[in-house]
């Protein structure tokens, strides 16, 4: 399966060398938005507040201009303020370099008792920001990985205890961020939420895949 998808999609660029914070906001972003419109809202984000710390002195209507692109501006302004105070306050600075020392889990519970960041978002940063094997799973990959018969969990959205199983599963891969993006990249192309198109999917002609055989 990995190789197919590598052979598809390529390898996954390695991202960690910059600062882990920009990660973080990126991600906290992304959620229940498209990456275009993310990709908005950060570009406009950075292009006003050139530095976290000033982003963290801004009013939430200032930072709200900037963030209506990704939608629930509100909310996003308010997680964001939050998020930069707190770890302003853990750190003496809005910088999460200090994560590079510490373990998975150490980094794992920081992340997720920031406001609006949960299971998802603190296994991304973890995986992009600190190159560490940790596999956040979303909807495409819960979805996909479903299909192909890697669990049988009910449910739209990953439950922590998926998300557990299916991050170990994933941790015998040999590039678990190039997994974890591919099999995101296949989701959209070829496994999307209606019909598949299973017809045309190359790991369905070369596994045999059983969202395939069953028709889901």
């Amino acid at each position: 399966m990995e190789a197919l998808l590598e052979r598809r999609y390529g390898k996954y660029p390695d991202e960690s060398s910059g600062p882990v914070l920009d990660q973080l906001v990126w991600f906290l972003l992304s959620t229940r938005t498209t990456v275009e419109n993310c990709d908005a809202a950060y570009g406009a984000l950075r292009e006003r507040y050139p530095t976290w710390a000033a982003a963290a002195e801004a009013p939430p209507e200032y930072l709200g201009e900037c963030l209506r692109p990704a939608g629930l501006w509100k909310t996003r302004a308010a997680n964001l303020r939050s998020s930069l105070a707190a770890i302003r306050e853990r750190f003496g600075s809005e910088s999460l370099e200090e994560l590079r020392s510490w373990t998975d889990a150490e980094c794992e519970a920081f992340l997720r008792s920031l406001p609006g960041v949960g299971l998802k978002v603190a296994r991304c940063v973890l995986a992009f920001g600190l190159a560490r094997p940790s596999f956040a799973v979303d909807a495409h990959i819960w979805r996909v990985t479903r299909r192909l018969g890697w669990h049988s969990l009910p449910g739209e959205a990953p439950s922590e205890r998926g998300a557990d199983l299916l991050q170990e599963l994933a941790r015998g891969s040999r590039d678990i961020l190039s997994l974890h993006v591919n099999l995101i990249r296949f989701g959209r192309e070829f496994c999307p939420s209606g019909e598949p198109r299973c017809g045309a999917c190359p790991v369905a002609a070369g596994l045999g895949c059983p969202g395939a055989i069953l028709g889901r």
